[in-house]
C-alpha cells in the first residue's frame, strides 16, 4: 500500500480524506505522548545517541504492525472472551518493565563504548506484545477509525497512515535525547538521569495495574 493507492481510494470516495487526517492525527499524537516506548527511546538517545536508538524504534514499528494485523484478524476478541488473559498480560508486562527500568539504571554505572547499547530490535518487538497499554489503545484505534465493512485494502491503507505518522513522533524522542547526549556526558549527570528515567519508566506502568 503506497501513497498512490491511498490517493486513489480517496478519489473513489472509498476512504474519506477526513478519516485519513483523523487517523494521521491520532497516530502522531499517540506517538509524541510520554509513555514507556518514548522513555526508552529518549534514554537511549541520551546515553548512546540516535543511531543506537533506531533498532528499538524499528522494533516498536514491527511489533505494532504485527499486533494491528492480529487485531484486524480478530485476535482482540480473545481478551473479551478470556478476561483473565489481560490480567496475566498486565503483570507480565509490569515485570518486563521492571527489568527494562533496572537495565537503564544499571547502564548508568557502566562506561560507554562503541559496543554499548540499551535495547535492540528483539526487546522492542517483544515489549509491544506484553505492553498492556498497546492492547488497550490498538483495539480502540481499530474500532474507532476502521469503518465496519472496510475492505482489506482500505484497512491496510489506514493502518499504514497510522504507522507512518507514529514513526516520526517516536523518532523525535530519540533525536531529543541525542541532542542532550553531550550535556549528559558527565558520569554523575548520566547516572542521575538514568535513575530518573528508569524510575519514570516503571512509574508509567503502575496505573495499568489498576486498570480493568
Amino acid at each position: 500500500m503506497d501513497t498512490r493507492h491511498l490517493i486513489l481510494l480517496c478519489q473513489d470516495n472509498r476512504v474519506p480524506i477526513e478519516l485519513i487526517l483523523a487517523v494521521a492525527t491520532f497516530g502522531f499524537v499517540t506517538s509524541v505522548t510520554p509513555g514507556p516506548n518514548n522513555t526508552i527511546l529518549f534514554a537511549t538517545g541520551v546515553n548512546y545517541g540516535v543511531k543506537k536508538a533506531l533498532p528499538f524504534l524499528f522494533g516498536i514499528m514491527l511489533g505494532l504492525t504485527v499486533i494491528l494485523s492480529a487485531i484486524g484478524l480478530g485476535l482482540g476478541v480473545v481478551f473479551v472472551t478470556l478476561p483473565g488473559l489481560y490480567q496475566i498480560l498486565k503483570y507480565l508486562g509490569f515485570a518486563y518493565i521492571l527489568f527494562l527500568g533496572y537495565s537503564i539504571i544499571r547502564s548508568g554505572y557502566k562506561p560507554i563504548d562503541e559496543n554499548s547499547k540499551l535495547f535492540g530490535l528483539f526487546e522492542a518487538t517483544f515489549f509491544q506484545f506484553v505492553n498492556p497499554k498497546v492492547w488497550v489503545v490498538m483495539p480502540s484505534f481499530m474500532a474507532s477509525f476502521i469503518p465496519i465493512g472496510s475492505s482489506v485494502e482500505e484497512t491496510i491503507g489506514l493502518v499504514a497512515v497510522f504507522l507512518a505518522l507514529t514513526f516520526p513522533g517516536a523518532l523525535a524522542w530519540a533525536v531529543f535525547g541525542g541532542l542532550l547526549k553531550n550535556f549528559m556526558a558527565d558520569p554523575k549527570k548520566r547516572l542521575i538521569f538514568n535513575w530518573v528515567a528508569g524510575l519514570l519508566l516503571v512509574a508509567s506502568m503502575v496505573p495499568v495495574l489498576f486498570m480493568g
